[in-house]
């Protein structure tokens, strides 16, 4: 079973290497847009494994399918800077959902300590 710290963790790793491309959207290639999208799938995987409801679970796996959507497809008429942005929204909502829940970690419940706007490191009792 998978636990909402390990989610937590790989969603607060994806969205710092999406926000290193703030400083420079145009470095954001095709590659490391796949690479990107292919650690969402990861995330994806652990999802499906946590211990939420069906309809909380395709909730949380549509939100991450519109973040690799939106890197794959880099001509929907977004700049690069807009797309960044949407996966990083997407990603930290994705975060939140899985926070809202008080799900079962190794030792106990997830606590949350945001130390700043992309943090989701948890500590579980």
């Amino acid at each position: 079973m998978s636990s909402a710290c390990s989610v937590l963790r790989r969603i607060e790793v994806v969205s710092q290497e999406v926000a290193e491309f703030l400083g420079n959207p145009s470095a954001l290639t095709p590659a490391i847009a796949a690479e990107l999208s292919n650690q969402i799938e990861l995330i994806r995987g652990v999802v499906r494994n946590l211990p939420l409801s069906t309809a909380r679970k395709n909730d949380i796996l549509r939100r991450l399918n519109q973040a690799q959507f939106i890197l794959a497809n880099g001509t929907l008429g977004l700049s690069d800077i807009e797309r960044i942005l949407s996966v990083l929204q997407i990603l930290q909502l994705s975060a939140m959902k899985v926070k809202s829940q008080k799900l079962p970690c190794v030792g106990g419940l997830v606590t949350v300590h945001p130390s700043n706007r992309f943090s989701t490191v948890c500590v579980c009792h």
